[in-house]
Order: structure tokens, then C-alpha cells, then sequence
């Protein structure tokens, strides 16, 4: 034990506690109260027996529903990170900085905070904790959903399974479908309504289980997004048709089968206890997936799903984009090869639709969709078709001139004879005043070539195809032509440039 200390300096302290060196002893006054401090003490005595918890979803609870009408106006903001953040492991900062946010939260406002503080609040909505009602909570999870995704985008990784698994759990007055349709939130449920024929937004839901993403192509991004999702659409029901044929459902492409009677815990990754007493209830949502609750148990039918979904679908919009490139003459081309189909194609084969077959589905729908596109309707209107036979039997009954005055009818060449109208002339300025001012733009840059006129169009918010196609169908409504040719650029035909010259003033 020497060598220890072998070497070291240290100092000797003597303390005289000798008669007269006694020192009085000083009172020890009242303690300060603190009832925030007493509070928190009170909750986390919930946890005896057990005071060290973590991630303890019932203990949570409880504490949540003991620290429900608290409210706090703290001015301090305690930093805080927590997976699972939980009351227990808070520090007395923290806990008062959370339920100032909370107090302001529930007010409406609510303002930038650490992320942990958040979720506890989620946790707690999640819970019943604070809401009048499950639609109260249902509103109140949309607002902190709304107002802090834009700075913390994790939450779209939570809240869209979260608000999912509120409106089966909770008895709400709408409907899941209604509610997302309501709330515009389809894209975050895309498996549940790829088949509703009702859907809005087709393209963006299958793209959002594909493995190409078709909004960063660029034929998309180059004003070809309705376009394309109107061509899609006839794609879909072409391959329903050849479904349909082979005896299947569009879905048998990607849903091999139901798992039923799953065991079914809401909320996942979060704090949560299944804490509300129901009464015997069955929930059904688009895509075929049904939960019910038996003996206050919850258990699932629950859609099994193709692993090689995300590359069909990919697969799916990319060959209808080739087509549809093709269709229009777009350039460049892109190319669909099958051996992206490497996990589908068992399946596929299995069904009937092996890749050669499923090309040819796929191409005859656009094919026939350009060709709809393409095709003139005729409408008669038979009232005007009848004034239109009565004026002519009335000319017509004019210029019969009797036999006795045919003799006496002479012609003389010396005088005047009216000039004749000019049906080509008032053609072009009827025209003119059909022509809204974005056509009579397009016109002059076609005419001049001052300007890209995809560039033009995409400017205007129109594809340039539907803008040409707008033009000639309203010359040939005036002039009995078309006036355009449209291929990689938008050119007037020769015959006819003169003409709009003059019909702009250029």
C-alpha cells in the first residue's frame, strides 16, 4: 500500500472541536414549495415497483391520463432526444418545455420543437389522451401532421399507417375511404386503391408502388402528365379485358392470396396499449383487407402480395410510356426490356400474360387511345339541316325562270354584275375571332419562329400536340383544312402562311 502513495504530497487538516470552538447549529427553514415539481413527482410514483421502465406502453398510459388537464407556460426550452420518448426518462426541463407545447399545441398553435417532443404528443393522441371525441383526435393528429411535416419529413413514414390504423380502430362518423378521399391522401394508401375504378390520380397511385418512376422521365415533365394519365387509364382497362378473358382480376397480377385471421395491434411503433372497450365490430377497406374486433380482439384478413409487384408495375408504365412516345412521334425513344421481369415472370407465365403477350395488350391500347385522339366527330344538327334544305329549294325555285320569259331573259355583258363574296375571306376572319390568344400566339411563333413552341406551350399549361390539334380543328371548321402539320415542331403549311400573315397582321 506504500507504493501508492510513495512520492505524493497530501496536506493534514486538524478540526479543534475543544470547549468554546463549538459552532451553533443553523435552522433548516421550510422547504420552497413547487406544485409542478409535486405533480411530476406523483406521476412517476405511477411507476412503483418498477420505477427504472422503459418503452412500458401501459405505464405510459396511465401517466398520460394522470397528466391530461395539466398545463404549463414554462419559458425555458430544454433540448430532447428519445427513441420512444417517454415521461419517465424526462428531466424536469424537459417535462416542463413538453407541456408548454402541448398547452399551446391544443390551443392551435403549434410551433417548431425537437421531434421527440412531437411524437410523446402523437403517443398521446394516439392514446385518447386530451380529445373530446375520436374524431376530435383524428383532427388533431392531421394538424401536427400538417403543420410539421414540411420541417421533419420522417413523419411521413408514421402518421399515414397511424391515421390508417386510427379509423379502424376508433369508431369514427366517416368511413376510411371517404376520409382519405376527402383529405386528398390517396397517394399514401396507393395498394389500397390501384384497382377502384372510381380512383382519381391512377397513374400516381400505381407509380407509387413501381419500381420506375415515371414523373422524372422526360417525356413527362415536358407537359405529357394528363396525357399520360389518360393513357394509362386505357391501358388498365385492356389489361382487365385480357384478364378477363383468362378468367382473372386485374389484381390476381399482383395479389397472390388473403392471410386471414391475423392477429392485429394497432399503432405500430409507437407507445400505445389497447386501452378502449369495444363492442363486437367489423371494418372493411378498399383492397380487400377486413378487420374485426371479437371479444374486444382484433384480428385482420390481410391481402399477401407479390414480391415482384414494384418491377411489374414499373415494368407496366414504362412500355406504355415507349408506346405512347412512339405514338406521338417524341423523341427519343425509350426502350422496355422483359428481363427487368426477373421475379414476376414466374408468375406471370403461370397466369397466361408471359411478356410477349402482355406487350401486345399493352401496345394495342395505346395504339387504339392515339387513334381516338386522333378521330374527328361529326355532329349534325338536324334543325339546321332542315333550314339549310328549305333555303336551297327556295334558291333553287328562284333560278327557274318560266318558258314564256326565257325567251325574253337577255343578259347584257356591258353591265356591272356584283362581286361575288368572298366565302375564303370571311372564312379567315371568323377564324380569327374563334382563335383564342394563346392560338393566335402559337400562330405567330409557328409563323415566325421566334420561339421553341414546346417551350410556348409548357409555358401556357398545354401540351403542344393538343394545341396544334386545337387549331386545325377550328380551321377546319372556317376554312374546310387543316392549317398545321405537327410532328417535332409545329409548321403552318406553305399554301396557307400567307393567309395567316394577313389574318394576324404580320
Amino acid at each position: 500500500m506504500d507504493s501508492l502513495f510513495s512520492g505524493a504530497r497530501f496536506a493534514e487538516i486538524e478540526v479543534d472541536f475543544g470547549p468554546g470552538n463549538t459552532a451553533a447549529a443553523e435552522p433548516i427553514g421550510p422547504r420552497t414549495a413547487d406544485p409542478i415539481r409535486e405533480k411530476f413527482y406523483q406521476m412517476r410514483s405511477l411507476a412503483s415497483g418498477n420505477p427504472f421502465a422503459r418503452n412500458d406502453a401501459g405505464l405510459f398510459y396511465k401517466q398520460a391520463r394522470f397528466m391530461a388537464d395539466f398545463s404549463d407556460d414554462y419559458p425555458g426550452r430544454a433540448p430532447f432526444s428519445m427513441y420512444y420518448p417517454y415521461y419517465q426518462h424526462m428531466g424536469y426541463e424537459q417535462l416542463r418545455t413538453y407541456f408548454t407545447w402541448r398547452t399551446n399545441a391544443r390551443r392551435g398553435e403549434i410551433l417548431p420543437i425537437a421531434l421527440s417532443y412531437v411524437f410523446l404528443y402523437l403517443y398521446e393522441l394516439l392514446s385518447g389522451v386530451g380529445v373530446r371525441d375520436p374524431a376530435d383526435g383524428l383532427d388533431r393528429l392531421m394538424a401536427v401532421w400538417a403543420a410539421v411535416r414540411r420541417r421533419e419529413p420522417m413523419l411521413d413514414g408514421y402518421l399515414p399507417q397511424w391515421i390508417k390504423d386510427y379509423c379502424i380502430y376508433y369508431p369514427l362518423p366517416q368511413n376510411f375511404s371517404d376520409f382519405v378521399a376527402e383529405r386528398g391522401l390517396q397517394r399514401y394508401y396507393p395498394e389500397l386503391f390501384l384497382f377502384d375504378l372510381g380512383a382519381e390520380n391512377t397513374l400516381s397511385l400505381w407509380n407509387g408502388i413501381s419500381g420506375y418512376d415515371i414523373t422524372k422521365s422526360k417525356f413527362y415533365g415536358a407537359g405529357n402528365a394528363v396525357l399520360l394519365e389518360s393513357c394509362f387509364a386505357a391501358v388498365l382497362r385492356g389489361l382487365r379485358e385480357a384478364c378477363a378473358r383468362r378468367r382473372l382480376g386485374l389484381d390476381d397480377l399482383l395479389i397472390y392470396g388473403i392471410c386471414r385471421g391475423v392477429t392485429w395491434n394497432p399503432f405500430g411503433r409507437a407507445l400505445f396499449v389497447p386501452w378502449l372497450q369495444q363492442p363486437d365490430r367489423r371494418v372493411e377497406l378498399p383492397g380487400g383487407e377486413v378487420y374485426t374486433c371479437r371479444d374486444n380482439w382484433w384480428t385482420a384478413d390481410i391481402t399477401l402480395r407479390y414480391a415482384g409487384r414494384r418491377e411489374l408495375v414499373g415494368y407496366l408504365l414504362k412500355k406504355t410510356e415507349a408506346c405512347l412516345r412512339e405514338a406521338v412521334k417524341y423523341s427519343p425513344k425509350i426502350t422496355v426490356s422483359a428481363a427487368a421481369l426477373r421475379q414476376a415472370l414466374p408468375r406471370l407465365q403461370k397466369l397466361g400474360l408471359p411478356p410477349p403477350e402482355l406487350d401486345r395488350v399493352i401496345e394495342k391500347a395505346v395504339a387504339d387511345f392515339q387513334s381516338g385522339r386522333n378521330r374527328r366527330v361529326v355532329t349534325v344538327n338536324r334543325q339546321n339541316l332542315a333550314r339549310i334544305r328549305e333555303e336551297a329549294l327556295g334558291t333553287q325555285n328562284r333560278l327557274i325562270v318560266p318558258e314564256e320569259d326565257a325567251s325574253q331573259t337577255i343578259l347584257s355583258v356591258s353591265e356591272p354584275q356584283a362581286e361575288p363574296l368572298n366565302l375564303i375571306s370571311d372564312g379567315w376572319s371568323a377564324l380569327k375571332e374563334a382563335l383564342c390568344a394563346t392560338e393566335r400566339a402559337a400562330l405567330s411563333v409557328a409563323l415566325t419562329g421566334s420561339a421553341d413552341i414546346k417551350i410556348f406551350a409548357a409555358q401556357n399549361g398545354v401540351m403542344p400536340e393538343i394545341l396544334a390539334d386545337g387549331i386545325n380543328e377550328k380551321a377546319m371548321d372556317f376554312i374546310g383544312d387543316n392549317i398545321l402539320a405537327f410532328a417535332e415542331n409545329m409548321a403552318i403549311y406553305e399554301e396557307y402562311r400567307e393567309n395567316i400573315a394577313e389574318m394576324l397582321g404580320e
